[in-house]
């Protein structure tokens, strides 16, 4: 029988290995909750809970295990409550700090789901469940290494998938909305005038971010650069495999990047940052617009003719024009500000009406689930009790976890809906609306790098043609903005709200 006087004081120890938290029996909730339960039935008090997310297979690697450790040696824990003896340790160091406390009568009891080991029981049971642990680590290890190089010989990549790709149904696949960034940042750094700096900065202001956000910053776009796993090959300890993942870029193209950073390209970097450089292209032939200071510093913008058949590479275009010419992209996103009032205030009633049915809806969920867990704690009493077998309390077990987890999805979905109905999320729909009108206003004024990164906000590129704005690609979620014709029409403004709301919940 475990030591249950009130006197006897239980540290409750739940451990996963990061090294394996896709496989694991039971996640540290998971065991802090059965174990809890378990020494509720039991009668014995929890004095202290640890909980930690590191391996053990080796030892002083745990911080948690060590104060845990320390707390026995100085009396202040008398017993360890854990799910199997394997949480405490899987090394022989460890193994042996355990067995030695229990041995010195330090630590009186340790309790498991299913035994307990005692200062008084015979150590040879001890030592085998210790090392059949330590062994399941050094065969795990040898697994782990000849099913990662198996993977690589089939070509595929074993692990995480690197920016401009996704994990996909135990595939690697290209990340539609980060690969064209990858793409550029090769295709920027082959042409020598860009640094690793300067394509980091530009990138971020044309959209690029980091799941959280943030900016990729130089070390970030140098270690990509460097990265073959874009062009098919992949580098794993030293050997290289040819991967079935499809390239972001060529082969050809990595090569000439290489050649850049290693100098042996030679080639002549852009002194002057010529600020509307890279978002335009000639409508007539597909290049890119191209730049040239003339006498009295003016700035000419002109086709680069690289197909060599362009009438337009002479038509050259102040920057002081071109400007002008670039504020009128505005005007396919300027809304008339009382329709977007009343789209607003529209969708307030709307949540106003919805809210109600959602919280009921969660309090029915949150009452299932509390009957769910009074059902798990009855049937743990009842195996506990002997009343039902092992098979019994497993099947039923199982039931009702998997009902618990039903349910915690159906809840998790409606808390997301009802966080998309949010009052910031409205209030950031409506600024964007109504922010290309206040650029529109400022946009003149400031100087002409200002300027570019207030349209890279907007903007993939413009065509030009006879100096004039002939198409636009606008970034999401002005796309859909520009798409709606009248611009005045309650309908057409409602119905691109719901889409414009999808992009912020992904991107914001």
């Amino acid at each position: 029988m475990a030591i249950n006087d009130s006197k006897t004081k239980y540290a409750l120890y739940c451990r996963k290995s990061t090294e394996d938290s896709s496989r694991q029996v039971l996640s540290l909730d998971s065991q802090e909750q059965e174990m809890s339960r378990l020494a509720k039935t039991m009668g014995l008090v929890i004095v202290k809970v640890f909980r930690e997310s590191k391996s053990a297979k080796k030892p002083d690697n745990r911080p948690q295990f060590s104060e845990l450790v320390k707390l026995i040696k100085k009396g202040q824990i008398d017993g360890i409550i854990c799910w199997k003896i394997d949480r405490i340790s899987r090394n022989p160091i460890d193994s042996a700090i355990i067995q030695w406390l229990l041995q010195q009568n330090q630590l009186k009891i340790i309790q498991t789901m299913d035994r307990q080991y005692l200062p008084s029981d015979n150590a040879l049971l001890y030592n085998v469940e210790s090392g059949m642990a330590n062994q399941y680590i050094i065969d795990l290890s040898k697994n782990v290494k000849r099913g990662i190089r198996a993977k690589l010989e089939r070509g595929q990549w074993p692990h995480l998938a690197p920016l401009g790709y996704l994990n996909k149904d135990s595939k690697v696949v290209v990340d539609l909305e980060r690969g064209k960034y990858i793409r550029k940042m090769f295709e920027l750094y082959s042409t020598g005038q860009y640094s690793v700096k300067a394509i980091s900065d530009q990138l971020y202001t044309e959209g690029l971010r980091s799941r959280s956000g943030r900016k990729y910053y130089k070390s970030k776009v140098h270690k990509i650069l460097n990265d073959p796993f874009y062009c098919g090959i992949m580098e794993h300890d030293g050997q290289k495999y040819l991967g079935k993942h499809e390239q972001i870029i060529s082969k050809k193209l990595f090569d000439n990047v290489q050649e850049v950073i290693t100098g042996k390209a030679h080639t002549k970097r852009q002194v002057i940052p010529f600020a509307f450089r890279g978002i335009l292209r000639c409508a007539n032939c597909g290049c890119q617009l191209t730049a040239t200071q003339k006498k009295g510093k003016h700035t000419y913008y002109y086709c680069t003719n690289g197909k060599g058949n362009c009438a337009e590479h002479k038509a050259y275009i102040n920057e002081t024009d071109l400007s002008k010419e670039l504020q009128g992209i505005f005007d396919n996103l300027t809304f008339d500000d009382k329709c977007i009032e009343l789209v607003y205030r529209a969708k307030l009633e709307e949540k106003d009406q919805t809210n109600l049915y959602l919280k009921e809806s969660i309090n029915n969920l949150k009452n299932r689930l509390k009957v769910v867990s009074e059902r798990q704690d009855a049937l743990l009493d009842a195996y506990l009790d002997k009343t039902i077998s092992l098979v019994h309390y497993e099947a039923k077990k199982t039931l009702l976890d998997n009902e618990s987890v039903e349910l915690e999805t159906d809840l998790n979905e409606l808390n997301t809906k009802n966080n998309c109905q949010d009052q910031n999320t409205l209030e950031r729909i409506r600024d964007v609306f109504l922010e290309p009108k206040n650029m529109r206003e400022k946009f003149l004024s400031l100087k002409p790098p200002a300027q570019r990164d207030m349209l890279t906000t907007l903007l993939w590129n413009a065509e030009i043609e006879n100096k004039k704005i002939a198409n636009i690609s606008f970034k999401q979620p002005y796309d859909e903005l520009s798409k709606i014709e009248n611009k005045s029409d309650f309908l057409q403004v409602r119905g691109v709200r719901d889409a414009i709301r999808t992009f912020l919940s992904k991107n914001i």
